[in-house]
Parts: C-alpha cells; sequence; structure tokens
C-alpha cells in the first residue's frame, strides 16, 4: 500500500521493488480523502484481502510434490508458483516451455499443468470461492518430498 498526498494506493506489490503494479488488479484500492478516512479506507481494505479464501495447489508425481500454486479461490488469480523440472514427469518441462507457458527467465508457469493432484484451504471462507473440480482436497501437509511449504 501506498500512501501519498492524500491519496491511498494499495494492490499486491512487487516481491522486489514494492512497486504497484501498472494495471491493477479487480482488488486494488484507489482513494483520496483526508488522512483519517484515507486510515479508515486502507483498513477495510487490508480486511477484505485478508479474508480472501486462499487455497494451495500441489502437484504430485512418483511420491514427490513437482509444482505448487498459491491462488486466491474467489478469482484463481495466483499469488505464487514453483516448478522443479526434475522432479516432474519426463518431457513435460518441454511441452510447457513450447506451448509458452514459461514466464521471465524461464520460469515455468503452473497454469498449462494438468489437474492438480491435491489442494490444501489455507484461510478465508472457501464458500466465497470454488477450486479446480476434480482435485482431492487435505487437510494438512504430510510427509510429502519435493515442493510442499509456505
Amino acid at each position: 500500500m501506498h500512501l501519498v498526498d492524500g491519496r491511498v494506493r494499495g494492490d499486491r506489490l512487487h516481491n522486489q521493488l514494492y512497486l504497484l503494479p501498472d494495471q491493477p488488479h479487480s482488488w486494488a484500492l484507489d482513494a483520496t480523502g483526508p488522512t483519517d478516512e484515507l486510515a479508515r479506507v486502507a483498513a477495510d481494505w487490508f480486511r477484505a484481502v485478508l479474508d480472501k479464501p486462499i487455497v494451495l495447489y500441489v502437484w504430485i508425481h512418483e511420491g514427490y510434490a513437482y509444482a505448487a500454486r498459491y491462488a486466491y479461490a474467489d478469482s484463481g488469480e495466483t499469488l505464487s508458483q514453483s516448478y522443479v523440472k526434475k522432479l516432474a514427469p519426463d518431457g513435460q518441462a518441454a511441452e510447457l516451455t513450447e506451448a509458452g507457458h514459461v514466464h521471465g527467465r524461464g520460469w515455468i508457469q503452473t497454469v498449462g499443468l494438468p489437474t492438480p493432484s491435491l489442494y490444501l484451504h489455507i484461510r478465508g471462507d472457501l464458500d466465497k470461492g470454488s477450486v479446480i473440480p476434480g482435485v482431492r482436497a487435505t487437510t494438512k501437509r504430510g510427509s510429502l518430498p519435493g515442493l510442499w511449504y509456505e
């Protein structure tokens, strides 16, 4: 969140530069007014963002978690994701790359993956969102090697 000269803007910040995105997300905040009003608006906005339902999707191959994606369950927007080629099915990384599911310096995006193996409800009211159909729910992480972290 940035507060400058009677204007408050809140959105997803760049993870290194702490800049707001050029194109605001649907849940972004942009308000002007006196400082006390902006403080109330900012607090309400933070509460709404913290109440958004979040799920963790995990992809498993041969007993290892090779990909993971945290996403808002109400919008499907990805918060963070990981993919480990050496744990993934043979040839999958090349297929995803060829299909254009790569960003930045070769980061493979989980959007191109098949249906996740399971999901874990992290927080928020899941009734205000939805999960990918056909994905098995789990209630705890368990002892699963690979990308199984927060």
